[in-house]
């Protein structure tokens, strides 16, 4: 059960970094873009499309009052969606495991 766990909190500890530092990357083309007269092109593009993937379902922070969660209590769906990430990947990962035994 514990190594379960560590496992599901592992790959979900892999996703929040992913997502820190996708958002990141994606903010700082947008800023580059917006700084000068060249569109983001194809790779601001692909960064959006990641950083919607990987806050599905959250979808973006967006959709949460600031007022809901004060200063870094935003992060709060953040670790939330990190660890249903988590679980479903570890579950994927089980299923397929069983799948392939039979």
């Amino acid at each position: 059960m514990i190594r379960k766990t560590s496992i599901v909190v592992g790959i979900a500890a892999v996703h929040f970094i992913a997502a820190k530092l996708i958002v990141a990357l994606t903010m700082e083309m947008g800023m580059f873009a917006a700084g000068s007269s060249r569109a983001t092109g194809y790779l601001g593009d692909i960064l959006v499309w990641i950083t919607r993937v990987l806050f599905f379902p959250v979808i973006t922070l967006s959709l949460y009052s600031r007022k809901w969660f004060p200063g870094d209590w935003i992060y709060v769906p953040v670790v939330v969606n990190s660890l249903l990430w988590g679980i479903t990947i570890y579950g994927l990962i089980c299923f397929l495991k069983r799948f392939r035994s039979r």
